[in-house]
């Protein structure tokens, strides 16, 4: 289990964000949170909202639990949690149920293996609220935790694992989004963007992103983070990109738990168990070259020489070695694919059991 107390938060020295939970136009904020048996995890993240410098007060936390049997649940009392039964168990019913009854003017989507990474968190991205009201998303920046498994490490430089890293390229990180789109406004604090509807970026509400809560998610089949982060860009959303609100994602605890977690996903896409969820109901949304990529990563990732040179120049560029696991976890997905597809053409639907 994760140690709270080990959890040492940045602490801000930007006094003009400081100073907003002095402001009496301090918004209320909702944190929805979709939880099952999640003990592990918890008290880190819920830790890292009740220590945020903004008035407690204006903070709620909504735990949309899918029917844990450890001590998740208490957990979340102890920390003046509101909780909601999640029916439907899988982590996006959960959290568009939480949204309708969420009374914050932002809404927060944070996973319970999510920590925030500073202080001033909720304030750096209130402080662009109250200056762009117009704005709809609000992305912050996800960091590799320094204490957590290589892989992890290597996962949070990427935003992501390697195929989707794979197809969006440019589009995966939001650090390099201006590569690709050009922002509406710039600041030294936080980006603008209102991106093209035939070129999405890697967009979803998970992973501490906000949206105002003008924005509706969807109906409560809407089963996939990034098909409702991909709604918000088609209907004209304005999306800030706030890189000061950073935040751990304990991702992987071990490539074991890599393999499994990515054999459970690649099942789903293939098997369709859960509708409306994964890669595959997100191809219609991508641009050619990104559904040609799709189906050269298989080539890529298996040749090995490839991977290897991109996970030699991500390395030059993060500095750190971890990100020579490239060509390691790519080659590892690739065989994960290629088996769970004979299983499911084979074997029909998989169980699959529960989301991970």
């Amino acid at each position: 289990m994760y140690n709270t107390h080990a959890i040492l938060l940045h602490r801000t020295e930007n006094h003009e964000i400081m100073n907003i939970h002095e402001d009496k136009r301090s918004p209320k904020v909702t944190f929805i949170i979709p939880t099952l048996n999640a003990e592990e995890y918890l008290p880190a993240c819920l830790t890292s909202i009740r220590d945020q410098i903004y008035p407690q007060t204006q903070i709620e936390i909504i735990i949309a639990d899918g029917g844990s049997t450890d001590t998740t649940r208490d957990i979340a009392k102890k920390f003046n949690a509101k909780i909601i039964r999640n029916k439907k168990v899988y982590q996006e019913y959960g959290k568009t149920e939480a949204s309708k009854k969420a009374t914050g003017s932002l809404l927060f989507y944070v996973d319970a293996d999510n920590v925030l990474a500073t202080d001033s968190f909720v304030a750096s991205v209130v402080d662009v609220y109250l200056k762009h009201p117009e704005v709809m998303g609000y992305l912050p920046q996800t960091i590799p935790p320094e204490h957590s498994h290589p892989i992890d490490r290597y996962m949070g430089y990427l935003f992501t694992e390697p195929l989707t890293w794979f197809i969006y390229k440019n589009a995966a990180n939001p650090k390099d989004f201006h590569k690709s789109y050009i922002p509406l406004f710039t600041s030294s604090a936080y980006e603008l963007y209102r991106f093209p509807k035939d070129r999405i970026p890697l967009f979803g509400l998970a992973q501490g992103v906000a949206t105002n809560r003008r924005f509706v998610r969807g109906t409560f089949d809407y089963a996939d983070d990034i098909l409702s982060g991909i709604k918000l860009i088609q209907e004209g959303g304005i999306v800030a990109y706030i890189p000061s609100a950073t935040l751990y994602h304990y991702h992987i605890r071990s490539y074991g738990q890599f393999v499994q977690k990515y054999r459970w996903r690649v099942q789903n896409n293939f098997s369709k168990t859960i509708k409306d969820t994964g890669l595959v109901s997100r191809m219609s949304y991508f641009s050619p070259s990104q559904k040609f990529r799709i189906f050269l990563f298989l080539p890529y990732a298996l040749s090995v020489i490839f991977p290897l040179l991109d996970g030699i120049r991500l390395t030059i560029r993060y500095r750190d070695t971890v990100m020579l696991y490239h060509p390691i976890i790519s080659y590892t997905l690739a065989w994960i694919i290629i088996i769970e597809r004979i299983r499911v053409l084979f074997y029909h639907k998989p169980d699959i059991g529960h989301y991970r």
